[in-house]
């Protein structure tokens, strides 16, 4: 049924399915698997994690520092600052990766509003790049495990659950198979 539109409830019909649903969103799905699927698709949720994008007036981390693509690595709780790794020498605006972080740090950004976390990522990032508050123009935050359609960033396996459940997350299970990053 569209969750959208609504209308009546429509049925498809297939030889296979290749299921690319994220698990925490699959487990609330009735489907026609064996316990041993089933049990390796309950048990794995996904993590917490926080990306946010910041639009600056130009390209500063290559006209001024000379940075071509990579990454930066930080103790601060934006974790890491990402570089494009495209259209090295362009004019005009450009876009980092501002923060890409997990766990914790992704949950204490999350229990802010977007403007309060793309406001955290530019404080932050100030501290590696000064150019930041003079450059920004805008962005975008996004945390993963609030959006309904994922539920987070990717399968946060254990040593445990890896050994115990994913040879079955992995198998074919008659005519469906699972294709995500967790598989």
């Amino acid at each position: 049924t569209d969750s959208r539109s609504g209308g009546p409830a429509r049925t498809a019909a297939a030889k296979w399915c290749i299921c690319t649903i994220p698990t925490p969103i699959l487990s609330q799905i009735p489907m026609n698997v064996g316990t041993k699927m089933r049990a390796a698709i309950d048990q794995l949720p996904y993590l917490a994690a926080i990306k946010i994008g910041l639009q600056f007036k130009r390209r500063f981390w290559e006209e001024d520092e000379q940075i071509y693509g990579g990454h930066t690595y930080t103790s601060l709780p934006i974790s890491t600052i990402g570089y494009p790794m495209w259209d090295y020498f362009s004019r005009g605006k450009g876009v980092l990766l501002g923060a890409y972080t997990f766990g914790r740090p992704a949950y204490l950004f999350a229990s802010k509003s977007p403007e309060e976390r793309i406001e955290d990522a530019l404080a932050q990032g100030a501290q590696i790049h000064p150019q930041y508050r003079a450059e920004f123009e805008n962005g975008v935050a996004v945390a993963w495990h609030r959006v309904p359609w994922t539920l987070g960033c990717q399968g946060g396996w254990t040593d445990e659950s890896r050994a115990v459940h994913y040879d079955n997350l992995c198998a074919l299970d008659g005519r469906i198979v699972l294709a995500n990053e967790h598989a």
